[in-house]
């Protein structure tokens, strides 16, 4: 798989596909879980450990970006051959390039295969939400891979109840499941969620989402802020994660007149992006691309009314007339302008979203997640 995956020493960590919220929910129906994926040192951990109990990393490199990864590629396509081999069930997250060439290997090898779809390749490589010169050969290749992997899959999982699965359907209805995985620990709802203490004058706006590309919609935020305050409201926005482009999302900040009103928090563990998002009275996804944006969920679950567009699946949790075009900056504002104006329907909306957000809880997941691992082991198993 591709993920967001970092390493410290000899460990590896993820903000949010760490054990309890990852493996251990196929360690209940597997002897052993083996991930394979990509990793990228730092200095400083973020996020949680992703091995725990009967479960290992297979670390396939730190190659980043086209160049990177076609020189490391003899390598790297033996040590997916290697990986490919030695799995009696094997699960490919698509899209990504490691899932591609998984799957080519499996195909040249005649292995059988699961997958899941976590997103959608052509909003992620539009034009909107990527300036990269290659982006149009990246979408075509990738839409096809995706789809490939959807007909030729044992069993497909989509983050997705519907929406992924019209782009990308399966080719046997039978091995098909589409639900989260989210991970929202049934505790999050024991008690009333705690109303965001901020002062009078100020308005607290949260984001949280990786700035490796422009498909977060950060640019469209910072714009909206600007706007906002040129209206007279004080409104100020943390944007919580980290990326290649952070710094160009500073200078349209400072360009914007607003680096004083957006603060740039960087990379969070899970708790504490939690803590962050709870301060705020609103969390905000302008996004061009998601599957099921996890972000989102857990703010619903915390109680802080959500803003974002209608990208991926957000139309699923969320009422299309509630929802953002992407892009439309004017759109954006209006609606922010009008929870920002009325707490009366700010409350309600935090209301009606923890609502939601319970169908996401980790007891109905996992029980989702035990019927999806037997039909795994049923079909792939060699």
């Amino acid at each position: 798989m591709d993920g967001n995956f970092s390493r410290v020493g000899t460990e590896v960590y993820s903000p949010h596909m760490g054990f309890e919220k990852f493996a251990a929910r196929f360690t209940q129906s597997f002897d052993e879980v083996r991930i394979a994926a990509r990793s990228f040192p730092v200095a400083r951990a973020i996020g949680t450990r992703v091995t725990g109990e009967r479960t290992s990393f297979l670390d396939l490199g730190a190659h980043r970006g086209v160049a990177a990864l076609l020189a490391g590629i003899p390598r790297l396509i033996a040590r997916v051959s290697r990986t490919v081999a030695d799995a009696d069930v094997l699960l490919i997250r698509f899209p990504g390039n490691i899932a591609l060439l998984a799957m080519l290997v499996c195909r040249w090898r005649g292995k059988r295969f699961s997958t899941e779809i976590v997103a959608d390749p052509a909003d992620y490589f539009s034009d909107a939400a990527s300036r990269h010169p290659l982006r149009r050969i990246a979408r075509a290749v990738h839409c096809w891979a995706t789809r490939y992997a959807a007909t030729h899959a044992e069993t497909v999982r989509y983050v997705t109840a519907y929406t992924l699965q019209l782009e990308y359907p399966a080719h046997d209805i039978r091995g098909v499941f589409g639900f989260s995985d989210v991970y929202l620990p049934d505790s999050m709802f024991d008690q009333e969620a705690a109303p965001a203490n901020h002062p009078q004058d100020s308005f607290g706006i949260v984001n949280v989402a990786m700035m490796h590309n422009e498909s977060k919609g950060h640019t469209v935020l910072i714009h909206a802020i600007a706007r906002l305050r040129a209206r007279g409201l004080n409104v100020h926005a943390t944007l919580i994660g980290d990326g290649s482009l952070r710094e160009k999302f500073v200078r349209e900040a400072k360009q914007a007149g607003v680096d004083g009103a957006v603060h740039f928090a960087g990379s969070m563990g899970g708790e504490e992006v939690r803590a962050a998002v709870a301060r705020h009275s609103l969390f905000v996804l302008p996004s061009f691309q998601e599957g099921m944006p996890r972000a989102m969920l857990e703010a619903m679950a915390l109680g802080v009314p959500v803003i974002a567009t209608q990208v991926g699946g957000i139309a699923e949790v969320l009422e299309v007339k509630e929802l953002v075009t992407p892009g439309d900056v004017a759109g954006l504002c209006d609606r922010i302008e009008r929870i920002v104006r009325n707490p009366a329907l700010r409350r309600s909306e935090a209301q009606r979203h923890r609502s939601i957000a319970r169908r996401f809880q980790f007891s109905t997941l996992q029980s989702h997640y035990l019927t999806y691992c037997a039909e795994l082991k049923a079909r792939s198993v060699t």
